[in-house]
């Protein structure tokens, strides 16, 4: 069926009497808008009959002509939920005819049995969607939504194209390909193009931010084209993976990106941040801030395990990967059972002190693409134990020895997690206790860390529920304001822990303090997360004695004379060991897989060995190979 046919046949199912004004598509789903509140209150039960019948989602909604101001209804709602229910904010999509409101204690704005909700409806209209309020406030996610309240009415037509252009008509597919665009035999520029005769689906879209030879994917491969694009997947937030996304909507996709909740504020965080470095060290940002917009405006979030149609022959389901918040491996189901793709992305098969493991149960799963970032068969990192002692030991000595530690992180996910280690042997007295101070884009991304606890793993999640303890936000850490406050603590006397990005010192922060500690023998860099081959953090590693670095917009030489601490066992990527048991224990079995996401030896070290101890096919491309899976 088309759309059209579809939403009147939603419309044919329902009573005669709900007085509806309007079907249209938001996305996959479907949504009717009625004139007759009595409708409203019981067409939970109605349609659920309706998306049973057509396997799909249905909701009801009021009609904005009945709707009450929203200064009315945000009055209504207050006096509806108490003021003990802490209401802090109140959003509102006009032209969706929904409102969202975070408080403290959302079971008191939800109420016994949803009677509030149901009093909400019947009084302002709006339909309500409940959020609790996050302990620290997130610019990014209050700007999202500004923009998303702002162009209610350009979302909500975009919404309903997506859907119009989901459900033409299908054809059964007769081949699969899959072009690599980027990130074969090489880590960066995430970008892989799987089509069939009738879709086009980008997954992922990176920059590679050690090189500015080779930042971008293959754009100009022969096969992609980005106005025949239907659909991008946004795996997580970090740069390689998100990083070219503006860049395509600033040469004209107009078209949908899928991802998790946390995903979309984290890779805004991460795209802002990315264009301000560019203009602050003198280069030209790749896109605008209107093209972060864009990726704003055409972003639809999915939970994990929620199948969703994303082309006319492509269903998309996002698992766990482990990787860090709202990380996702994409199942793609393409036709009616005529192939099943997993895109592993960055892959964590083991517990963190952030994330539960990947997981690795599919419905289907002919091939998975999986990453190598430490797939050599020496590739082994230290049990997580050892690892954190070695880091204690390792600030221990550099704050005996009146130094400062820098550690540069991710800003998004390994930043998180030193912060929750060193939170746990602060607190236990197995670190002495100095400052920690956080800079770059660590806080933003901390309070949007808090947003989503839903995303974390149990035991976080507990802390957060059950005792309202969020470790993340221990006064143990404090906030770095802007430039003054790095040239204090620079200057400052005696030890302190710098936790700042970026986390391969490609620019930002931590480039200016190991300008500043570089020459002092009692301080020391300590390396938690990987570092790509042409970055200052491979350079230092790798012992040499002075490197360039820029001092605003002057390229300066330091002479380095700190010690330089490597700990990888902290890593959110998975070893050889763990990607080979992640395989070996995939249900079902898959019978091809694709190495990608490592460096060149790497990649085909780890393809031979799947093929060698799995007896699974395995091949690690070159980018701009293109293979057909079927």
């Amino acid at each position: 069926m088309s759309g059209k046919e579809i939403l009147d046949r939603v419309l044919d199912s329902l009573p005669s009497n709900a007085n509806i004004s309007e079907a249209r598509f938001e996305g996959a789903s479907a949504v009717v808008f009625t004139k007759d509140i009595g409708f409203l209150m019981r067409a939970p039960e109605v349609l659920r009959e309706v998306a049973k019948e057509m396997k799909l989602r249905v909701e009801a909604r009021v009609d904005r002509s009945l709707l009450i101001t929203p200064e009315e209804a945000e009055e209504t709602i207050k006096k509806i939920a108490t003021p003990e229910a802490n209401i802090s904010s109140v959003f509102f999509d006009a032209y969706g005819s929904r409102v969202i409101i975070e408080a403290e204690r959302p079971g008191l704005v939800i109420g016994k049995s949803s009677e509030n909700l149901d009093s909400i409806k019947k009084l302002v209209g709006w339909t309500p969607v409940i959020q609790r309020t996050p302990p620290l406030k997130s610019d990014i996610i209050n700007t999202i939504r500004k923009i998303r309240s702002e162009n209610s009415k350009e979302r909500a037509d975009f919404l309903h194209k997506v859907g119009m252009s989901i459900y033409e008509q299908g054809k059964e597919p007769k081949w699969i390909r899959l072009s690599h665009l980027g990130a074969a035999r090489e880590v960066g520029r995430s970008a892989l193009l799987a089509q069939t005769p009738q879709s086009r689906v980008l997954l992922d879209c990176g920059v590679n931010v050690a090189s500015k030879e080779e930042e971008f994917p293959y754009l100009d491969a022969p096969e992609f084209s980005i106005p025949d694009l239907d659909a991008i997947t946004i795996s997580h937030a970090h740069l390689d993976h998100s990083g070219a996304l503006p860049y395509i909507y600033k040469y004209g996709y107009k078209g949908p990106v899928y991802t998790t909740a946390p995903t979309l504020p984290l890779m805004v965080l991460l795209q802002l941040d990315y264009m301000q470095i560019a203009e602050r060290e003198g280069g030209k940002s790749p896109y605008s801030s209107n093209e972060i917009k864009e990726v704003v405006l055409h972003t639809i979030t999915l939970p994990f395990q929620e199948v969703t149609n994303i082309t006319p022959d492509v269903r998309l389901t996002l698992f766990n990967s482990g990787h860090m918040i709202g990380a996702s491996q994409a199942h793609l189901h393409i036709g009616e059972g005529f192939y099943n793709l997993v895109y592993s992305a960055d892959l964590k098969y083991g517990s963190s002190r952030l994330q539960d493991p990947a997981q690795n149960k599919f419905p289907r799963a002919e091939c998975v693409i999986i990453e190598s970032t430490y797939g050599n068969e020496g590739d082994i990192q230290s049990p997580r134990r050892e690892s954190e002692q070695q880091m204690i030991d390792a600030l221990n000595t550099t704050i005996d020895n009146g130094g400062k530690t820098l550690i540069p992180v991710l800003g998004v996910g390994r930043a998180q997690e030193i912060m929750l280690i060193l939170q746990e042997h602060i607190r236990n007295g197995n670190i002495k206790p100095v400052p920690v101070y956080i800079d770059g884009i660590v806080w933003d991304t901390t309070a949007i860390y808090t947003t989503f606890p839903e995303f974390l793993n149990h035991k976080i999640r507990n802390s957060v529920f059950a005792n309202q303890e969020n470790p993340l936000l221990d006064e143990i850490f404090q906030r770095v304001g802007g430039q003054k406050d790095r040239e204090r603590i620079s200057m400052e006397a005696g030890p302190a822990i710098i936790l700042a990005t970026s986390g391969m010192m490609t620019g930002g922060p931590s480039v200016f303090y190991f300008s500043k500690i570089a020459h002092d023998p009692k301080s020391s860099i300590m390396f938690v997360n990987y570092q790509a081959e042409g970055s200052l953090g491979r350079r230092i590693q790798k012992g040499v004695k002075e490197a360039s670095v820029y001092e605003g917009r002057k390229r300066v030489m330091v002479k380095i004379n700190l010690q330089h601490f490597t700990i990888d066992g902290l890593s959110a990527h998975s070893d050889r060991p763990q990607l080979m048991s992640y395989l070996s224990k995939m249900e079902p079995r898959p019978s091809f897989v694709i190495v990608q996401h490592g460096e060149y030896h790497k990649c085909i070290n780890l393809a031979r060995g799947i093929k060698r101890q799995l007896r699974i096919e395995s091949v690690a491309p070159k980018n701009l190979d293109c293979l057909r899976l079927r």
